[in-house]
């Protein structure tokens, strides 16, 4: 019968055969990477290193150029890049022009891969929406409806897995005694896969190491098209509640528990 171990070491195996290094100039190494943006091209990442061997790993701009080109302009905004900058913080990551980046070394620079990743992708979930202008955020709409019915939620937790990756949850409300724990993740995008499979990792990681009973929630903005079915499916099967944004007003009881 599998163990934790065999499936840590089929995980930790994947990864390796899936990611791609490529020797571009001297000190730049281009990595192709197992996720895929909603082009279904993989994301690219680029690792610039110096002679003392410090990385810099960088998406070269592409994240907020390719939102750019869909009509969705957050350098030109002083309130997204506000938020976006909030949100990189929180990864690690910074904002240099149209640059998503992080500094590393040789030891953390799997760790730092990560979050970058993590990264890329919710920031192209979280201001990616189906029409040209951006009426709001979709974070920002969740964190009021927590704070409207007094939810006490904290903003942006951090859980290091058994791998040593860091993942990110946008809320966390505490349980106590025979409460669980609530943990909340937020999906912008309703037919957005790849940001769910990648949700469902965080999940899977994290329930690995809590040592508490908690329970796994993804609030889905379904204000302007419906959830398909396969993200449904791919969230429920990892024992995540979904909750569709138009009926958030049936979850209060149990958030507020």
């Amino acid at each position: 019968m599998l163990g934790s171990e065999d499936l840590k070491t089929i995980y930790n195996n994947w990864i390796v055969k899936k990611f791609a290094y490529k020797d571009i100039n001297s000190g730049v190494i281009r990595i192709d990477t197992p996720f895929f943006d909603r082009h279904n091209d993989s994301l690219i990442l680029y690792a610039l290193i110096d002679s003392n061997n410090n990385i810099v790993l960088t998406d070269g701009g592409y994240v907020l150029d390719d939102l750019e080109s869909s009509g969705v302009d957050i350098i030109a905004s002083p309130k997204k890049t506000e938020l976006l900058k909030k949100h990189l913080n929180s990864y690690g990551v910074n904002l240099k022009d149209s640059d998503l980046s992080i500094k590393t070394n040789v030891k953390d620079f799997p760790h730092h891969k990560h979050r970058l990743l993590q990264a890329m992708l919710f920031t192209n979930d979280m201001f990616m929406l189906g029409k040209k202008t951006v009426k709001g955020i979709f974070f920002e709409d969740v964190a009021k409806f927590l704070e409207k019915n007094n939810i006490r939620a904290f903003q942006n937790a951090n859980f290091v897995g058994n791998s040593g990756m860091t993942h990110k949850f946008e809320f966390s409300i505490p349980g106590i005694k025979n409460i669980p724990d609530k943990l909340i993740k937020t999906l912008n995008v309703p037919n957005n896969e790849m940001y769910a499979k990648a949700l469902t990792a965080d999940v899977k990681n994290t329930a690995e190491v809590l040592n508490r009973p908690s329970k796994f929630y993804a609030f889905i903005n379904d204000q302007e098209k419906e959830i398909t079915p396969d993200i449904l499916h791919l969230l429920e099967y990892d024992n995540i509640k979904v909750i569709p944004f138009s009926k958030k007003k049936e979850i209060i009881a149990e958030l507020a528990q």
